[in-house]
């Protein structure tokens, strides 16, 4: 019998505001996240990383997320990866692939399908011990899955798994090896497209993928400069 697979995917800083969606019937375990938002009393500049008018809307957004409108998740999360991924281009058949095997690792929502819908909120995986509180939780719904992870590593705090390979991308630049950073993720992006397109979930099919000179070495995708 094949495993079931998930791709795992991190959310985006990035949010498209609005929505025609209804507000959200949050379970019970995203709905504990929420009441730690609505109650915090701290620095929220502190605890959102923004400022100004950006701060603004997202204390606003965080205080309003049992009542404004949402949209799916895939369509919410605007960051670069979901640039790579480009859900609105891809076929019928591969967006199918897509929302039976990614699931995105959300500080506030847990583990969302790419078609649940959420509103707009801001919340790092770091804060607020929105890791730790999913760990379990997330890990629970992991068990028997082969992990294709592509994952930030704090958003792999919260979601362990027992089977599955994590997938890097790297560049080596004068002879050391550093995270390919903000142009890995457009990459990365179009990786997680690509093995919808494919139906892969076999890693050993993952040396077929080439982009931007990236390479399969075995454990993660390379460039070379």
């Amino acid at each position: 019998m094949t495993k079931k697979t998930y791709i795992l995917i991190p959310p985006s800083e990035g949010k498209r505001p609005g929505g025609a969606g209804e507000p959200i019937d949050p379970t019970p375990e995203a709905r504990v996240m929420i009441e730690r938002l609505s109650e915090f009393g701290g620095d929220w500049g502190k605890l959102l990383g923004v400022k100004g008018k950006a701060l603004d809307e997202a204390i606003q957004a965080n205080h309003a997320i049992l009542h404004s409108p949402s949209l799916p998740a895939i369509e919410r999360y605007s960051g670069v990866v979901y640039d790579g991924i480009d859900y609105p281009g891809m076929a019928p058949a591969a967006r199918r692939v897509f929302n039976t095997r990614v699931r995105i690792v959300s500080a506030v929502f847990g583990l969302l399908k790419p078609a649940d819908p959420i509103p707009d909120y801001k919340l790092s995986i770091a804060k607020l011990d929105a890791a730790h509180y999913w760990r379990e939780i997330i890990a629970d719904r992991l068990r028997g899955v082969f992990v294709i992870d592509l994952l930030p590593l704090t958003h792999l705090k919260a979601a362990p798994y027992d089977g599955g390979i994590r997938v890097d991308f790297i560049r080596i630049i004068n002879g050391k090896r550093t995270p390919a950073g903000h142009q890995g993720k457009f990459i990365k992006g179009r990786f997680i497209r690509w093995l919808c397109e494919n139906k892969i979930a076999d890693p050993a099919d993952f040396s077929a993928f080439h982009e931007d000179g990236y390479r399969w070495t075995g454990d993660s995708f390379v460039r070379k400069g």
